[in-house]
């Protein structure tokens, strides 16, 4: 078997446990509230000032005299998985794009969303309608977890697509089309390299939702990443929301560990909380982000767990401690007051800024050509997430349309006080290598 197939096939299973963990935990996402902070946001004119130079605009206002640019949108909500917070911060960006950076060279910018709940034939629909859409040069993907390769499809060569992040092999093996965000494809590995280099922990205890096909092959990932680092690990099965952790905890040497990582999705986050609390386990517990779902603060006595939580951005629930969080912040409380500001929210937030960017450069209708070459060139930074990425860099392993490995590991100290993020690029280990 050769390294590129290696890769497709891991890339494949870690795919498919993306799109299990976000079905998992999309039925609480839809009633999270905006989570509290103790932080005092700035005002919007810092988030003008910074991110007018970020997108090469003019401060002020688009001028509406202009014919709009106008951007394809394509978000998945209404069944499950659902996201609409996707589209409610994209409007956001819109809005304050318009408002604050001068629009697109001095154009205002204008979203066509179409909607994509639960099948293949809506994804195919939508690109069908932006491909016929005269007005629309540039098609912005949020994450879809079906009909990805009806819209590449479709699209490539006609229209210019951009992605956001993966959810399927689909997305990152696609021609022409980059994700600036990694996905699931950083993560396993980044909690690795946390683990080992960040704690210097060599002994670790790892716990997951055997029953949960996109946990067991995490498990499997961490274990080769550490493996790679020389760390020296158990692992024990438990299922998905069960009662009864505080058995695999101890059977994996929780109470001894160095270091503790719960692998698994929202609805095993409470009973895994309890278990520790219950055990008295010391060593630090590295989880995903889906267990800061508001649901979990609920359940949980009003808190999170003081745990350590691996995201893709930089940690938009702690404004305190990250500048670029804040003014993501500023910008949400301005244009989208009340709108859930995790998810997808910052992703999908971002995608517009950075279209804004873009456009600013290559102008207002840009081919499929030069907004691919602009994602080759680009090198970053990347707002919310890290300062370097390469597009591309991993074309030899199979994986060319991903941008960034880099992932992000916050320690929450409780009462919504967070340590600021240690930003982690596991590109020499796990999937990526």
């Amino acid at each position: 078997m050769t390294d590129r197939t290696r890769a497709r096939r891991g890339a494949v299973a870690l795919g498919a446990g993306l799109l299990l963990g976000l079905t998992a935990c999309s039925a609480q996402e839809a009633v999270q509230k905006p989570v509290p902070s103790t932080a005092k946001l700035p005002g919007v004119d810092v988030a003008q000032r910074t991110l007018s130079d970020y997108v090469g605009g003019t401060p002020g206002a688009a001028d509406k005299a202009k014919p709009p640019v106008y951007i394809g949108f394509v978000t998945q909500q209404g069944g499950i998985p659902s996201f609409p917070e996707a589209q409610a911060a994209a409007q956001a960006a819109v809005a304050f794009a318009n408002d604050k950076l001068g629009g697109v060279q001095g154009r205002p910018l204008e979203l066509v969303p179409c909607v994509v709940v639960s099948a293949q034939e809506e994804a195919l629909n939508c690109a069908q309608r932006m491909a016929g859409d005269e007005r629309i040069d540039v098609v912005q993907l949020s994450l879809l977890t079906v009909g990805t390769a009806s819209v590449y499809e479709t699209l490539h060569g006609r229209k210019a697509v951009v992605g956001q992040t993966p959810a399927s092999p689909t997305d990152v093996a696609a021609r022409d089309v980059y994700q600036p965000w990694p996905g699931s494809y950083g993560i396993q590995g980044g909690i690795a390299k946390y683990v080992a280099e960040v704690l210097k922990a060599k002994n670790v205890a790892v716990v997951y939702d055997g029953d949960d096909p996109g946990s067991a092959f995490g498990a499997k990932s961490v274990a080769a990443a550490f493996g790679q680092l020389g760390v020296t690990f158990k692992q024990v099965a438990t299922q998905t929301g069960s009662a009864d952790v505080a058995s695999a905890l101890v059977s994996a040497g929780a109470l001894t560990a160095d270091a503790v990582v719960r692998i698994s999705n929202t609805p095993s986050c409470v009973p895994t909380a309890r278990a520790v609390q219950q055990l008295g386990v010391k060593a630090p517990v590295i989880a995903l982000d889906f267990c800061t779902d508001d649901s979990v603060r609920q359940a949980n006595g009003g808190d999170l767990p003081k745990w350590t939580y691996v995201g893709q951005s930089r940690n938009v629930l702690s404004p305190e401690t990250d500048e670029q969080a804040a003014i993501y912040r500023s910008a949400m409380e301005a244009y989208a007051p009340g709108a859930k500001v995790g998810g997808l929210a910052p992703y999908a937030w971002d995608s517009i800024i950075l279209d804004v960017k873009m456009l600013n450069q290559l102008g207002a209708t840009p081919t499929p050509e030069q907004v691919s070459g602009w994602w080759k060139g680009f090198g970053g930074p990347l707002f919310l997430g890290p300062e370097k990425v390469g597009c591309g860099f991993l074309a030899d392993k199979g994986l060319p349309s991903l941008c960034s490995t880099t992932v992000f590991l916050s320690p929450y100290l409780g009462d919504g006080k967070w340590e600021r993020s240690v930003e982690v690029n596991a590109e020499s280990i796990g999937l990526a290598r």
